[in-house]
């Protein structure tokens, strides 16, 4: 199958359930609910990319190649793609890290 916007439509054709049989079909596949302490976007956490900023509890975002953001600076709400790295420092947040579909 071509190429679908900005990820790739990448099926099995194996498997017992649809998303492993034909792909899935939205843009991002799983999420994680970050609340308070750190998480680290790396290993087996690899490829959460996405946030969105519910209530941010004073977290910060770091950046994979560098920097940090400030994540009561973004707008609540709103979906960001970033390459994170860390979500660390909130207490009583509520951020939703997404991971897209292909990573």
């Amino acid at each position: 199958m071509p190429e679908q916007g900005p990820y790739v439509y990448t099926p099995t054709g194996q498997g017992s359930d649809q998303f492993d049989r034909l792909g899935h079909p939205g843009k991002y596949v799983t999420a994680v609910t970050y609340t308070s302490g750190q998480l680290d976007l790396t290993g087996s956490n690899y490829g959460y990319g996405s946030i969105i900023v519910k209530t941010h509890g004073n977290a910060t975002a770091s950046l994979s190649a560098g920097g940090q953001i400030i994540l009561g600076d973004l707008t609540a709400g709103v979906i960001y793609d970033l390459s994170l790295a860390q979500i660390k420092g909130g207490t009583n947040s509520i951020i939703y890290v997404l991971k897209r579909q292909g990573i």
